[in-house]
């Protein structure tokens, strides 16, 4: 009982913070009913993990189907400019080594967007998870990232860059990965992407913030770090990731390099969202076009959604 009040609470923060910009006065409201200082009741340690089971329950996990059944799950670009230039213990926890000929032990990552149609990158790193890896829902190392997130707005007492430091011990914690106050203390930054195959594909790094936590760094740069290690202590709850990097830009991520969106979605900022499903076009006009008009866009992947507002201060 006492967890389920854990998760009610921080599932109200994470509501909270995705409505910063969108609904300043109602997003603080909530938050503070999650950080009452006198009943901080929030999911707080390694053991605090919200999960669907796989243990005899008959569900198995579907990211780990693709991974393992369909063989079409493969580390990101991104992933490894940032984790690999890091020198990221979590790197050996989310991903396997890649298996080809020249690179074989490496953690090599492929670029999205590029439109490739052949198997030479078969051989590159693939994700730890399984079909019977319980799938992750929410951490508390994400929580202790809202705190921080929280703290930076000036909605509670508490200290950003403390929450911040919590939120990676807590996930290092939770992967049991070594090296955190190294880890802590690092200005490392991502790396140079280096395709593998294809020159026309490399990219300078575009994600330019460390570990380290600088206490005298603008608001903007703290976001941007809280919101990296947000990102990488995700793994591997994609959605979550996306959504947070939807909102506020960070971590910066390489863009695609093939648009097929007809000037729809921008290239830079890339897509916001998830078409409506075509069925509800077809089968009930009235209610897409209700949909629509709440939206306050056309129905593409370029159209922010209502929470989604460009800005972070």
């Amino acid at each position: 009982y006492n967890q389920w009040i854990r998760f009610a609470n921080s599932l109200r923060l994470r509501l909270a913070i995705r409505i910063a910009m969108a609904d300043p006065p109602k997003a603080k409201h909530e938050a503070l009913k999650s950080l009452d200082p006198a009943n901080i009741n929030l999911l707080e340690t390694r053991d605090d993990l919200v999960a669907v089971s796989t243990s005899g329950s008959g569900y198995t996990n579907p990211l780990g189907e693709i991974n393992q059944a369909w063989k079409e799950a493969s580390m990101n670009a991104n992933m490894e400019s940032i984790l690999v230039g890091y020198d990221d213990p979590r790197t050996t926890k989310y991903f396997r080594p890649a298996t080809g000929n020249g690179y074989k032990g490496e953690y090599r990552g492929i670029r999205q967007g590029t439109g490739f149609n052949h198997m030479e990158y078969y051989n590159h790193s693939r994700p730890t998870i399984d079909q019977y890896t319980d799938a992750i829902l929410m951490t508390a190392a994400e929580v202790w990232f809202l705190r921080a997130e929280a703290a930076l707005r000036g909605w509670s007492d508490e200290d950003a860059g403390f929450c911040y430091r919590k939120g990676i011990e807590t996930s290092f914690a939770q992967w049991n990965a070594s090296n955190l106050d190294k880890y802590l203390e690092s200005d490392k930054t991502a790396k140079d992407y280096m395709d593998t195959f294809t020159p026309e594909y490399n990219i300078k790094a575009v994600c330019k913030v460390s570990p380290r936590w600088e206490q005298d760094a603008s608001a903007e740069i703290k976001l941007e770090k809280i919101i990296t290690q947000k990102w990488i202590a995700c793994f591997p709850e994609g959605c979550e990731a996306w959504a947070e990097q939807r909102r506020t830009g960070y971590p910066k991520l390489f863009p695609v390099i093939l648009n097929y969106s007809n000037g729809t979605i921008d290239t830079e900022i890339m897509i916001r969202r998830l078409n409506f499903p075509v069925g509800i076009r077809n089968t009930n006009p009235e209610q897409y076009d209700a949909l629509c008009k709440e939206l306050g866009g056309p129905d593409t992947g370029g159209t922010r959604l209502w929470w989604d507002t460009g800005r972070n201060f």
